[in-house]
C-alpha cells in the first residue's frame, strides 16, 4: 500500500527501471519519451473511469476510453496493480494518464515527481501495446518542461471534476498549458466550463466534454423517474 513519500519514490524506480529494460527512451528530465504512434488517435464514444468501467452506462466498451479522474486513494492500486491489469486494459480503446494530484501550492520539486510518476504508469501501458491518451494535468506553470517529451499533435485529456470553472476570460493559464503541448484533440472528462470551453474555440482547438459517470447516473435517475410519473 502506498502511503508514504518514500513508497511514491520506489514506485518511481520501479516503474523507470521496467521501462529502461523494456527499451523505452528517456528525456534529459528523466520522463519517458512514448512516440508518437502509441497515442490514440481516434476519438472515442465514451470515456469511464476505472472505477464505472463496468456501468450500464458504457455501450461498447472497445469504443471507450478508461480514465482515473476520481481521488488518489482509488489510483494508487492502479499503480500497485499495473502489471497485472494489462489484460484489463487492453479491452478498451484506449487508457487516459492517471490523474494523481498536483497543485500550485506544492514543492515544484514534488509537483515534478508526481508527473513523473504519472507519466512512467502511461508509458508502461504504451510499452505493452495498449493505445494511450495524454493527461495534462499539472500545477504550476513552472512544471510546464515536464511535457516536453510529449510530442506535438496528439491527443489529450483533461479532468474538470474538483476544479472550479475559469472565472475571468482573461485568464489563460490554462491555455498556456494546452500551447505548451500543441494537442490535435481534447477530451474533457466532468463538468463544463464555458469560460474554458470558449477559449479552446477561439484558438481553434476541438474538443468533446464528457459528463462524468455520477451526473450521467443522476440525469438516467431522473428521465427514468419522469417516465414513470408520464400518464400513459
Amino acid at each position: 500500500m502506498i502511503q508514504t513519500l518514500e513508497d511514491i519514490m520506489r514506485l518511481v524506480d520501479t516503474l523507470d527501471s521496467y521501462l529502461r529494460k523494456s527499451g523505452c527512451e528517456f528525456d534529459e528530465r528523466g520522463f519517458p519519451i512514448i512516440p508518437r504512434s502509441c497515442y490514440l488517435s481516434e476519438i472515442p464514444d465514451d470515456v469511464v473511469t476505472y472505477k464505472d468501467r463496468k456501468s450500464t452506462l458504457v455501450k461498447d466498451i472497445s469504443r471507450a476510453a478508461l480514465c482515473f479522474f476520481c481521488g488518489d486513494e482509488r489510483i494508487y492500486p492502479r499503480f500497485e496493480r499495473v502489471f497485472n491489469e494489462i489484460d484489463e486494459y487492453r479491452k478498451y480503446m484506449g487508457v487516459v494518464g492517471p490523474d494523481l494530484t498536483v497543485t500550485e501550492d506544492m514543492d515544484v520539486e514534488w509537483q515534478r515527481e508526481i508527473m513523473l510518476l504519472n507519466q512512467l504508469f502511461l508509458a508502461v501501458l504504451a510499452t505493452n501495446g495498449i493505445k494511450v491518451i495524454q493527461n495534462i494535468r499539472c500545477g504550476s506553470n513552472e512544471t510546464l518542461d515536464c511535457f516536453k517529451s510529449i510530442p506535438p499533435g496528439i491527443m489529450c485529456a483533461s479532468g474538470t471534476l474538483g476544479c472550479n470553472p475559469i472565472q475571468n476570460p482573461y485568464d489563460l493559464r490554462y491555455l498556456e498549458k494546452v500551447f505548451s503541448v500543441r494537442p490535435s484533440y481534447i477530451l474533457i472528462y466532468g463538468k463544463r466550463d464555458p469560460i474554458m470551453e470558449n477559449q479552446l474555440e477561439t484558438a481553434g482547438l476541438p474538443f468533446k466534454v464528457y459528463r462524468d459517470s455520477h451526473t450521467r447516473h443522476k440525469t438516467r435517475t431522473r428521465l427514468k423517474a419522469q417516465k414513470w410519473r408520464t400518464p400513459s
